[in-house]
């Protein structure tokens, strides 16, 4: 039960971190602490405990209330990527209609009178 208390407090380090590193828009730090965060969970899987056990020690390092701010702070900084590049978008369609109607009108200053 210790190496679960040891494993599970990595855990919640780690969790922790993304939180920061995704509240400090670090995202190159990102992937080296999802793949270690991954790795503690791997290690868990291979050790022997309960189920009650697992849920105790969650509680006690309030590891759900954790893994809560990090889905919610997810979810936000995927929503407001969501609104950059749909104003990124707007602008290129704009961009683009602008110029293919000069492109069409420029062709009344060639004309001869």
């Amino acid at each position: 039960m210790k190496e679960l208390t040891e494993q599970l407090v990595g855990f919640k380090q780690v969790t922790i971190e993304l939180i920061r590193a995704l509240q400090q828009d670090k995202i190159d730090k990102l992937d080296g602490l999802l793949d270690s965060r991954q790795r503690s969970i791997e290690n868990m899987e291979k050790l022997q405990y309960t189920i009650e056990e697992f849920a105790n020690i969650c509680d006690e390092l309030d590891i759900l209330k954790v893994q809560h701010e990090l889905l919610e702070l997810m979810q936000t900084k995927k929503e407001d990527t969501k609104e950059e590049l749909n104003k990124i978008q707007l602008t290129r369609n704009a961009n683009n209609n602008y110029n293919k109607s000069f492109y069409v009108n420029s062709s009344m200053f060639n004309k001869k009178i």
